[in-house]
Parts: structure tokens; C-alpha cells; sequence
């Protein structure tokens, strides 16, 4: 889901969900759920496959990613991503 997407959805929604609590699902088989605690525009997401990545702060340095400064100057390069955080 992009910003787009979920700005859609959450326009769709009544006014009386405005205090409605996120709350974030372990895995899609639903084996655990947390409220969301926190979220992080400031990152880029990289896949490794269709389900899993890695995730960049991007206020961190080179030497934070153990990497070298060209190739994190190519990773800050990607599109940003919204980064959700459970409380648990």
C-alpha cells in the first residue's frame, strides 16, 4: 500500500473512527498484533524478495550502515518509504 492508497482509505473512513487505535499484525497468519507506537518517513526501503527487506534511516552515516560512502550515497538515492513501529 502506497500514501496514496492508504490516504484513500483512511478518507473513506467516518468520522467516528478519528480516535480509532492502529494497531499493527505480527504476520499475515495473525499470530500477534501490537498498537502502532510510532512512524518514520525519513527512510528507504530495499527488497530482497517480494515479502522482506531492509529499511534505512537515512539520518544515519556511512560508517552507522557499514558501508562505503558511494555505495550510501546510492542507497539515499531511492524512493523514501513510511516506516510503521509496534509498540512491542
Amino acid at each position: 500500500m502506497n500514501v496514496k492508497e492508504m490516504k484513500k482509505f483512511l478518507n473513506s473512513l467516518p468520522s467516528e473512527m478519528d480516535e480509532a487505535e492502529f494497531i499493527c499484525q505480527k504476520d499475515s497468519e495473525g499470530n500477534g498484533y501490537s498498537p502502532l507506537s510510532d512512524a518514520d518517513s525519513n527512510a528507504v526501503y530495499i527488497p530482497e524478495n517480494t515479502w522482506s527487506g531492509e529499511v534505512f534511516d537515512l539520518s544515519c552515516s556511512a560508517d552507522d550502515v557499514c558501508m562505503e560512502e558511494k555505495e550510501w550515497e546510492e542507497i539515499k538515492k531511492k524512493p523514501k518509504c513510511i516506516v510503521l513501529y509496534p509498540r512491542n
